[in-house]
């Protein structure tokens, strides 16, 4: 608890107030309150000089109080001069945001399906908003025009040949404004009929979770019941879910497998590569960007080290730290409900590597994937480094620079590569890096963006690297990262698809990366950047973006950490997950955690965790 001053002497007295808002972007609200002896006092709304709303306060519950309403700014209209008079007196001066800023927001998340997306026909369906009727009151009456390109990205009147398409869909406004969406499509080679063929002949049976209380005898005697129920949504799925479509595609084009799915060569993978092909063609960034990634490279002299097996001796750690830093691992792990794996190297060599408690009832292992959550983010970062070093980006560069869809956009401050990881960049939320069309939803947006303006955690901004790194390239996502980061360092567990959150890993592959950068950007006689673009990743202070105020230190994909005993300039990014991962120059030594979550007691002993490899720590002065 903490005493707080809200002022040195009372106010005069408030016998009335008022506050506004849009409701649903629907209508505005006014909320007028007073005390209980302005009960029949007049309130009124004025726009300027204009009265827009009236209505008299009522006494209820002891207090008087009126509820007023007035239509929503017209589409394109200055934001409303409200201000709210009671009893003749000035009382509120409403304050509500920009609404077509809110619609525009709102629009990012429009819902835009076509019906069906696998069809059977020469004739290519129609799409529509979910919504319509909701969309049309955002950005008023509207067309649509679609554009279909077949799976070599020729243009198709008609969908004469099974297989993949991809839809470019223009959305008009009477106003004048356009938006754009992409949608892959599938035409099956045989007619509708194969949907109800394939779902009838589907095995199809599930047993309901215990919290329904339903007996097991219950479920085989219903068993058909309920294996009817799950064809019929499996039918409909096929035809109303936009996500079938990129996966019958990717299954139509899989004639000879070269090589078992992974994360890199998916159906979702396949899918995503596809669509970077189109847009590189759309945009012209293939003429724009047409040098190759040519990192990692191998590099002459002597090799940066790497993880490997050795003595405490040879890592600089006490004989006894190992069994000590295990111990207070059994112990955390017999007093918590999540299984966890650990390695702790120094000087590259090996300290302890080793899983402790459960999970799913099996013990846990050191091969078994964990929830990276947030590390993905210096993951993302340690790519776009790559193509900083080869000069391929510039952090300090704005968006239309390398994502033509932010082209021609009128803003007040220019958004840059470096807003995007730093957090300034006036996005939310983790999402995007899944839609192909994630970079025409934020141009839309981009005119109300305030960028620049605070530090508003979010994975969005990465999201949209990961298109920069796209187009750049012409690499999807995930097959970057194979190619560029994971296949170089020999991981192959490691599944690594987006920017901020998704990446599952375990310790030894995450300790590669880490010593990797540990090394500035070398692992044995891979140079992935050299060491003066590696400092361009490390945290800076944000002054130069945010102001002379802040005191936040930010890097691309990089922040500081100040666990006691660890180094002054240790780094690497924290988890939603509890996932460790410290990177420690002074030290020279990476610790890596992998879990899916923190548990049980988690706060008691990732200190004594640390505090255990501190203890082992042999100063390299003795």
């Amino acid at each position: 608890m903490h005493r707080v001053r809200l002022a040195d002497s009372a106010s005069s007295s408030v016998v009335a107030a008022a506050a506004g808002k849009y409701d649903k972007l629907r209508r505005i609200v006014v909320q007028a309150r007073g005390v209980a002896d302005s009960a029949g006092a007049r309130v009124e709304v004025r726009d300027g000089d204009i009265v827009v709303a009236d209505e008299s306060l009522t006494l209820t519950d002891g207090r008087a109080a009126a509820t007023l309403t007035l239509p929503m700014p017209a589409i394109g209209a200055p934001r409303p001069n409200l201000s709210v008079n009671i009893a003749g007196a000035h009382t509120a001066d409403l304050d509500l945001p920009d609404a077509d800023g809110l619609r525009a927001r709102e629009l990012t998340e429009a819902e835009l399906h076509f019906h069906p997306s696998v069809f059977a026909s020469d004739d290519f369906p129609g799409c529509d908003f979910e919504e319509s009727r909701r969309v049309e009151s955002l950005i008023g009456p509207y067309t649509i025009e679609t554009q279909f390109y077949d799976a070599q990205y020729a243009i198709a009147e008609k969908a004469t040949e099974p297989g993949r398409y991809g839809a470019i869909v223009t959305i008009r406004a009477e106003g004048g404004a356009t938006y754009t969406r992409y949608r892959t499509l599938f035409r099956s080679p045989d007619t509708p009929s194969w949907i109800e063929e394939f779902v009838r002949h589907v095995p199809a049976s599930i047993g309901l979770p215990p919290e329904y209380g339903i007996p097991e005898d219950a479920h085989r005697v219903h068993a058909s019941a309920i294996g009817r129920h799950i064809k019929y949504a499996l039918r409909d799925s096929f035809y109303d879910n936009d996500g079938i479509a990129p996966l019958l595609a990717g299954l139509y084009e899989t004639t000879e497998p070269s090589r078992p799915s992974d994360a890199s060569n998916d159906l979702v993978a396949m899918d995503r590569q596809w669509w970077v092909g189109l847009k590189r063609r759309l945009y012209n960034t293939a003429e724009a960007f047409p040098d190759p990634v040519a990192r990692p490279e191998r590099v002459d002299g002597p090799a940066a080290p790497v993880i490997r097996e050795g003595s405490a001796e040879a890592a600089g750690m006490t004989a006894d730290a190992a069994a000590n830093i295990d111990a207070v691992c059994r112990e955390w792990a017999g007093d918590s409900d999540e299984g966890f794996a650990v390695l702790v190297a120094r000087h590259g060599v090996i300290v302890l590597h080793d899983a402790y408690g459960e999970r799913d009832g099996r013990p846990m292992s050191v091969n078994h994937p964990s929830w990276m959550a947030s590390i993905t983010k210096l993951l993302g970062g340690t790519l776009m480094m790559m193509l900083v070093d080869q000069g391929l980006v510039d952090l300090d560069a704005t968006m239309d620079t390398y994502l033509p869809a932010f082209r021609d956009i009128d803003v007040q401050t220019p958004m840059t590569v470096r807003h995007l990881y730093t957090h300034t960049n006036g996005l939310w939320g983790h999402w995007g890096d899944e839609l192909h069309d994630f970079e025409e939803v934020i141009s839309e947006y981009y005119p109300y963006l305030e960028i620049g303006v605070r530090h508003g955690y979010n994975g969005a901004g990465c999201a949209l690297a990961g298109k920069i790194i796209e187009s750049v390239s012409g690499e999807g996502l995930p097959q970057f990262y194979a190619k560029h980061l994971l296949d170089p360092l020999g991981i192959s567990v490691t599944a690594a698809t987006d920017m901020s959150w998704q990446t599952r890993s375990m310790p030894m592959d995450m300790a590669r990366i880490g010593q990797m950068l540990l090394n500035k950007g070398q692992y044995g006689d891979l140079r992935f950047f050299r060491p003066e673009t590696f400092e361009k990743m490390l945290p800076v202070s944000l002054v130069p973006l945010l102001g002379p105020e802040t005191e936040i230190e930010w890097g691309i994909g990089a922040t500081w950490f100040k666990d006691p005993g660890l180094g002054e300039g240790t780094f690497a990014h924290g988890a939603a997950s509890a996932a460790t991962l410290r990177i420690d120059p002074e030290n020279d030594m990476v610790i890596v955690m992998t879990r899916n979550a923190g548990g049980e007691n988690f706060g008691e002993y990732h200190p004594k965790f640390l505090a255990a490899i501190v203890d082992g720590i042999v100063d390299s002065a003795d």
